[in-house]
């Protein structure tokens, strides 16, 4: 449970979720698929010529794309019910991988104790939801 939220709070708080999920549509848009080798023989009657339609239900229809898609709209809906301090701590703390909680707590005025019991918190809350 812990290793998996961390994962997915560090990935939203620098960035690298908004990064996936661009980089996902960027290969759903332009995968080509197989190519068609069918030379010759006669006309398609009944082929549709929906390129905008097919690559829109491509992107729906993408179970990767729309799970982290479905991350990050939870981590943003209960990122912003918690109080500024907790989000300003743990934003701080899953930014970057060399912040330390000694940082965390110089940097905004409280005891480590209390900045890892606020992490403590919203990973339980996440940990229901996500």
């Amino acid at each position: 449970m812990a290793d998996r939220i961390d994962s997915i709070l560090r990935d939203y708080f620098s960035g690298r979720l908004d990064l996936k999920i661009r980089q996902r549509e960027y290969e759903l848009r332009n995968d080509r698929g197989p190519t068609d080798e069918n030379i010759g023989g006669g006309k398609a009657l009944n082929k549709h010529a929906r390129p905008l339609d097919d690559m829109m239900i491509r992107l729906e229809s993408d179970k990767t794309l729309q799970t982290l898609i479905k991350q990050k709209e939870d981590v943003e809906r209960w990122i912003a019910t918690f109080e500024p301090d907790k989000q300003k701590v743990v934003s701080y703390y899953y930014s970057s991988r060399s912040v330390t909680w000694t940082k965390v707590a110089q940097q905004f005025n409280v005891s480590e104790s209390t900045a890892k019991s606020w992490r403590v918190e919203i990973k339980h809350i996440l940990a229901a939801v996500l």
